[in-house]
């Protein structure tokens, strides 16, 4: 990027922050929606945790153990909401392509013990008659009766994407990890905001408040080189001008080919979906002598659909199937009772310019490449920097306003 960049600051230093806080910037040279879902979880800490499903819309129907409505959720999925608690954003929002003035950037606070997910889509543009659709009908947000598509996706998750995970606050500790179980479409990275957090007691150390995901896009890469044996024919999906804009996971591919050869049904047998999205009796290695010595073995797939090896090739601390936990999974802690974590999820990061923390808060600076190498110019006397604005211990919360956040 040549034009200089200004993101917001995620935490001031040594005040009180009630919520968490997680930024998303875009350094796509395209715009990415984000289908984002989650909640509270309601039964911590302990094991035996019931997550709240959440996936309703902020309206006043969604009150203790209630149900949500259908013209809600749709789809008859009428999920128990956890105290009204409502989605982030509606359950979606826009970040503008990567240029100059862009709204690139959006930063959401969420409480301590939500956990969620999230999701980037692209290639998606207003329709004046069918709403916000996508190229690949996948991730179109079809979650009301009118049918339309829509930005905020009202708890439901797509199909074929990249995702983020994160859970807060977990027996005093947060959990954070990328994952390509259900395809790739767009390359995700989730660090920690320096200053927020504590990696103290944490093994291994290498997963301890460092920086998970990838910068590098795949898409171009099925079929080619070193991964000849993956038929790009079944794993690549493409719009109608032949742009590819996603990579289907054997899970995903043996999934779609079960609905396709079995409609309307779905075979809760089929072997190939059951052994590739790792499903009973294709499970964990602890249930391997209980389901008749079969685990989820990702040498065991077809080779032509064999993204486990692909993903792990590419994302070697990212989920590449199911049970791909112990080379995944992040953990870190908040920095102390006044300070809780911040997070920072980038898109397209080999897009992003180096950074410059500035001196006295967490803001930093995207600085642009400089070609030719400028000459020398004389330095100004510094002007006295400004006052640090204190964060209000209850900050805004955007999951909690009717306010249009993006």
């Amino acid at each position: 990027m040549l034009a200089v960049l200004l993101v917001a600051a995620l935490l001031v230093p040594g005040t009180l922050a009630a919520d968490h806080t997680i930024q998303f910037q875009n350094h796509c040279l395209y715009e990415v929606s984000v289908v984002i879902i989650g909640g509270l979880q309601y039964k911590n800490p302990g094991n035996g945790k019931v997550y709240s499903a959440c996936q309703c819309l902020p309206d006043t129907t969604c009150q203790p153990n209630t149900q949500c409505p259908y013209t809600a959720c749709g789809e008859n999925n009428k999920n128990t909401c956890n105290k009204g608690d409502p989605l982030v954003d509606n359950g979606g929002f826009i970040l503008e392509a990567d240029t100059p003035g862009a709204k690139s950037t959006h930063t959401i606070t969420v409480p301590k013990f939500w956990q969620g997910s999230f999701q980037p889509r692209s290639n998606c543009h207003f329709d004046k008659d069918q709403g916000y659709i996508c190229d690949y009908e996948q991730h179109t947000c079809r979650a009301y009766q009118d049918g339309k598509g829509k930005v905020d996706c009202g708890g439901h998750q797509i199909q074929d994407a990249t995702k983020g995970e994160m859970n807060f606050d977990e027996n005093g500790v947060d959990t954070y990890d990328v994952s390509a179980v259900d395809g790739f479409n767009i390359p995700i990275t989730i660090e920690l905001v320096p200053g927020t957090g504590s990696a103290e007691g944490l093994v291994p150390v290498e997963y301890a408040c460092t920086k998970a995901g990838t910068n590098f896009d795949l898409r171009d890469l099925v079929g080619k080189g070193d991964w000849k044996t993956l038929d790009a024919s079944k794993l690549l999906i493409a719009n109608t001008a032949g742009k590819t804009l996603a990579v289907r996971s054997a899970c995903s591919y043996a999934s779609a080919l079960n609905h396709k050869n079995n409609d309307p049904h779905f075979d809760e047998k089929d072997i190939l979906t059951n052994s590739t999205c790792c499903k009973p009796p294709w499970e964990s290695a602890q249930k391997y002598t209980e389901n008749g010595n079969r685990k989820c073995d990702p040498l065991t797939w077809p080779a032509d659909i064999n993204t486990a090896s692909f993903f792990k090739h590419f994302l070697p601390t990212a989920y590449s199937y199911a049970y791909d936990d112990h080379t995944s999974t992040y953990t870190c802690k908040n920095k102390d009772g006044n300070t809780l974590t911040a997070y920072i999820v980038t898109f397209c990061g080999a897009n992003e310019g180096p950074r410059v923390t500035l001196p006295g808060d967490d803001t930093h600076t995207h600085v642009p490449d400089m070609s030719p190498t400028p000459l020398p110019t004389p330095i100004p006397t510094q002007a006295p920097l400004p006052a640090q604005t204190q964060v209000p211990s209850t900050p805004f919360n955007p999951a909690k306003s009717g306010d249009v956040n993006f």
